[in-house]
């Protein structure tokens, strides 16, 4: 065989090869979809908890469930998962409910798109399986100029994405709406969307959290007097006074205010402290500088 026959040789095999390729392909249901591609397909990828530890779900301890108290709608929790001890005790509490949504409220740390309020059409990739977010209601929120998409961003922030987890290994199958709240977003922005939220959710199947560290920087006696301010300002809803906070209180005034706002408009009237803490006193080490940790229920 001299060289041109094995160059047509070889030209005729990788033709007669693509030919067979094509046939494949076009046979192929179109409908399908694969899984390794479903990142391409806007509202069926998945972003990920990069926040999350095993640890932090080993050898978990079992708390004593508040008594004599309602239906849980809403609860604040640490999102400094050093904490961890005390965002169980809270999920321990309110998984003892049936929710069908979880409204997920936190700071956006950095801050640097002002005013804006964020969230994620994705659904959550977790180590214990997917927790789905709520389409309809986050486009709707979307179409409506309420809030503002950005997988990165809400992958990035620990403030929720630390506690997604602790949402699917409680709660399960539930849906969520992940809302991440820039430091510059005002009273006004937030009474938009505590009432799109109203009107839209089944509120007696939905849990709201917000995802709040209170003191930060202090010794720790000052940052439980802070903490004591902090306290009186959410029982008594001095939503002006708690717009005036600095990090010396909490990191996220803006939070706070919303799940008041949003217990308000419910009509859930009445919570409780369920815990109250310090890294210096859960590291057990002299710290000049700590963060503080206030975990409530409302019901």
């Amino acid at each position: 065989m001299n060289k041109y026959t094995k160059i047509i040789t070889v030209a005729l095999v990788l033709i007669l090869s693509l030919f067979i390729i094509s046939i494949f392909n076009n046979n192929k249901d179109t409908n399908t979809i694969d899984e390794s591609d479903s990142y391409l397909f806007n509202g069926n990828k998945n972003i990920e908890c990069l926040y999350y530890n095993t640890t932090d779900f080993i050898n978990i301890k079992k708390y004593e469930l508040k008594k004599d108290i309602g239906t849980i709608h809403g609860c604040i929790v640490p999102h400094h998962l050093l904490a961890k001890d005390l965002v169980h005790e809270v999920f321990q509490n309110v998984c003892k409910n049936k929710y069908k949504t979880v409204v997920l409220i936190g700071p956006d740390h950095e801050s640097i798109d002002k005013g804006k309020i964020f969230t994620t059409l994705s659904d959550w990739q977790t180590p214990m399986g997917i927790l789905e977010t709520d389409k309809a209601i986050i486009n709707y929120l979307i179409e409506n100029n309420i809030i503002t998409e950005n997988d990165d961003k809400l992958t990035k922030e620990h403030s929720t994405s630390g506690i997604i987890p602790f949402i699917k290994y409680y709660l399960g199958d539930v849906k969520v709406i992940t809302l991440v709240l820039t430091k510059q977003t005002k009273i006004d922005d937030i009474d938009k969307l505590v009432k799109e939220l109203y009107q839209n959710i089944n509120i007696g199947e939905t849990l709201f959290i917000a995802s709040v560290d209170f003191s930060h920087y202090l010794d720790l006696d000052t940052a439980n007097k802070m903490d004591l301010e902090s306290m009186d300002a959410i029982k008594y809803k001095k939503v002006d006074k708690i717009m005036n906070f600095k990090n010396d209180n909490l990191d996220s005034p803006i939070s706070i205010v919303t799940i008041l706002k949003i217990m308000d408009k419910i009509g859930s009237k009445n919570s409780t402290v369920l815990n109250h803490s310090n890294s210096e006193l859960i590291i057990k080490k002299k710290l000049e500088e700590t963060t503080s940790y206030i975990t409530y229920l409302f019901y």
